[in-house]
């Protein structure tokens, strides 16, 4: 599936692995192998005369010479014309660097793997490979016993001319090179001949001296004789490998052409698979015209006769909505190459413009938080900015932000929700409830829905079942509102009605009259509508007509269950004081709470430092819902990780006796946000530092006079304390990244000590 360098953005989800897949099918690599190829390695001389090597003349096992399956590429960037760069290459005296010091060239056998994120968007190839010397292999070598020597112990064949040689006749040669090596092979053989006949000659004469001068040495004679067999043998040995290595050569070459047939077929079957999938989408495309073309002659006769309005029309014949507002934005993809790190600087500069001033922690924290899919609490004084990075952060994203004021009357899931009034056959909708509906009809835009001062009522009363879908994390929660029996039964009754009003314009042949207005100016028609429906002469066709009319519009824009939109983020916002509630330990456990402190409190001068953008910061950027995460089910429990390590013990030791509950929930939340918070920063201890506040502080709320055994409470929070730091969190946040938990951990204690050792962080 060779792909255009220009769709090549199709692939951008993918990662590492996903990559090397799509190469090794490429390729017809199996997928469970590595990419072993075999090459041409040479050295060059780089900056300051230091040496590198480049791996040339890239062929798979097969023999296949191969290419990066993208069209469009430059071609520098091909494996046959650029060759792969080799890391890890220091000069050392191995066999492969004295053949390079011979010949300037060795051939190898390499695994191959996707070079850096770095050096991919530096040559535009995000299918860019490398080896590494490590890997290098000489393809064959002889032992010394495989050296023709002579009587002094001299290299007859030298050894690397020799690998050399045997290296080359193993692959698949070009002409020019295959002629050059059988040259070199018959310069060897004649000098083999050669040398072998000078020494036989030699040989020959010191034996008749000898025989001649000194007739006592028949021993020594027999020992020449004897050097002289095993010269000869080593020369036979060597002649009957050499051609072993041409028959091999042959056997090579007969199976890569076995592997091109093979090819050939598996490629003629791929196009007919197509061909067959081709016009089956055809087929369906046809199909699909015609239930559009049916659905709207219905939707038709239904506007016709007024029992829908326009909205209800476009929902119905599924008419797109246009968004001309997001086409003139920045692209994420495009413009910042799916970076959320420079994405957020430039959200930053694009708030900035706009007078709105928040440090770049913040803003990559909160990204961060909602890429995990939790319900995020947003918690500080009023006017501490927390509704208003809702409101302004879903602008910068080309998001739309919902907020949704809360009342404190609110005590069950119907104040969230609406219900269903079964006198008015009508459910009753909530703005909560009409965000979701409005985010499921645009499902590629960010909706952030803010529940603005969560806390003035009693979350766990009104948000509670609301929570528990958030947690399914095996598919998308589906959010039932009424029972499916009372959309039937309206649909079932405008049904009915619709079949009589068919059967009176057929039976006065009427059938031209398509408007509900001309229906009632017709007496006739509406004579026998009254006598059918059972309707008095005080009865009104219009209320009745009205009241159908609401009942369709209820049902088909509020159903009897909905999906919870995957564009949607839950955001809430509460204020800590006297008159609001503190949230339960069940919405505790479930979600983050992110600390606002004053605006008062930030340093203005370094928000300006920090603005930076390569883009029109008057601009916001584009994304596309699926870039805030999926709903994917959190990171496993890991007995060899550090952090789950980590909690465990400090479960064990501090959380548990102090009755704060900390379970594997709390833990597997904290490893999917070190995971989305990896994207901003790979600081082990900022992660650790945001998750201390966001998941652990707001827990601490306990008498810390009490006793455990003949411990007192306070004595293991002083203990936590001391091990928060350094052993914990071994290097402090400075303001510059964050809120310290450090500091935040003082504070606590500070006030506790003020506060008969009564421990409540929100205090």
């Amino acid at each position: 599936m060779t792909v255009n360098i220009e769709d090549f953005e199709d692939f951008e989800g993918f990662d590492d692995e996903a990559l090397l897949s799509f190469l090794k099918h490429e390729w017809q690599i199996n997928n469970g192998r590595k990419i072993e190829v075999i090459g041409e390695i040479k050295r060059f001389s780089g900056k300051n005369d230091r040496p590198f090597i480049v791996l040339k003349n890239v062929q798979s096992l097969d023999g296949e010479h191969l290419e990066y399956p993208v069209l469009g590429l430059d071609d520098k960037e091909t494996l046959a014309q650029r060759g792969l760069y080799v890391s890890g290459y220091l000069a050392r005296k191995d066999d492969i660097n004295l053949m390079l010091d011979k010949f300037n060239k060795a051939i190898v056998k390499a695994t191959l793997e996707l070079a850096s994120p770095t050096e991919r968007d530096k040559h535009d190839n995000p299918l860019l490979l490398e080896t590494k010397y490590k890997s290098f292999r000489l393809i064959e070598r002889i032992d010394n016993d495989d050296v023709a020597l002579d009587d002094e112990g001299n290299v007859l064949i030298e050894k690397t001319i020799y690998n050399q040689v045997y290296q080359l006749s193993k692959m698949k040669l070009e002409p020019a090179i295959l002629a050059e090596i059988n040259a070199e092979k018959d310069r060897m053989s004649r000098d083999l001949k050669e040398n072998h006949e000078q020494k036989k000659i030699e040989i020959e004469a010191s034996v008749f001296k000898l025989e001649e001068s000194v007739s006592s040495l028949s021993a020594e004679e027999v020992s020449v004789k004897n050097s002289l067999k095993i010269i000869e043998d080593k020369v036979i040995n060597t002649e009957k490998k050499l051609k072993e290595q041409g028959e091999n050569s042959l056997a090579l070459n007969k199976a890569i052409e076995e592997s091109k047939a093979k090819k050939s077929e598996l490629i003629q079957e791929l196009q007919s698979i197509k061909e067959q999938l081709d016009k089956d989408k055809e087929n369906h495309m046809k199909m699909l015209e015609k239930l559009n073309a049916f659905v709207k002659t219905q939707a038709d006769t239904l506007m016709g006769l007024e029992f829908i309005d326009e909205n209800v029309y476009n929902q119905i014949i599924m008419k797109p909505q246009i968004d001309n507002h997001r086409d003139s934005l920045l692209s994420f993809l495009d413009d910042f190459k799916g970076d959320y790190k420079a994405a957020t600087s430039h959200i930053q500069a694009y708030l900035y413009g706009k007078d709105i001033m928040y440090p770049r922690h913040i803003l990559e924290n909160y990204f961060a938080l909602l890429q995990t899919n939790d319900l995020i609490v947003l918690a500080g004084e009023s006017g501490s900015g927390k509704t208003n990075l809702v409101k302004s952060f879903a602008d910068a994203v080309g998001g739309v932000s919902k907020i949704i004021p809360v009342k404190p009357n609110w005590t069950s899931s119907e104040d969230l929700l609406g219900y269903y009034n079964p006198l008015e056959k009508k459910y009753l909708s909530t703005p909560f409830l009409e965000a979701l509906l409005e985010a499921s009809q645009n499902p590629d835009i960010p909706y952030f829905i803010c529940l603005d001062e969560m806390n003035l009522a009693r979350v766990e009363y009104y948000f509670a079942d609301f929570l528990s879908l958030l947690e399914e994390r095996d598919g998308m929660p589906e959010i039932h509102l009424y029972a499916d029996d009372e959309s039937s039964h309206v649909l079932s009754e405008f049904k009915h009605v619709l079949e009589i009003v068919d059967e009176v314009k057929l039976k006065y042949k009427k059938g031209n009259i398509i408007n509900f207005v001309e229906l009632l100016k017709d007496e006739e028609i509406n004579l026998e509508l009254k006598r059918i429906f059972g309707f008095s002469d005080k009865d009104s066709l219009i209320k009745y007509h009205s009241d159908l009319r609401r009942m369709i519009s209820g049902v088909i824009n509020i159903p009897s269950s909905i999906v919870f939109p995957k564009n949607v983020r839950i955001v809430g916002a509460i204020n800590i004081d006297e008159t609001t509630h503190y949230l339960s330990p069940k919405i505790l456990d479930r979600a983050h709470i992110m600390k606002f402190d004053s605006p008062l409190l930030f340093d203005w001068a370094q928000i300006e430092a920090e603005i930076n953008t390569e883009q029109d910061a008057s601009k916001a950027i584009k994304f596309d819902a699926h870039e805030f995460g999926t709903r994917n089910k959190y990171p496993k429990f890991n007995v060899k990780n550090e952090f789950c390590l980590t909690l465990a013990g400090l479960t064990k030791s501090f959380f548990t006796p102090m009755g704060v509950e900390v379970g594997l929930r709390t833990i597997r939340q904290g490893l999917n946000y070190q995971e989305k918070l990896s994207l901003f920063s790979d600081d082990p201890d900022l992660f650790m530092n945001n998750f201390f506040i966001q998941k652990i502080l707001p827990k601490l709320t306990f008498d810390g006079s009490k006793m455990l055994g003949d411990t007192e409470l306070k004595d293991l929070l002083l203990q936590l304390q001391a091990q928060l730091y350094p052993h914990i969190i071994k290097n402090k946040v400075n303001s510059s990244k964050g809120i310290d938990v450090v500091e935040e951990f003082e504070m606590l204690v500070s006030k506790a000590k003020i506060n008969d050792w009564i421990v409540n962080y929100w205090a």
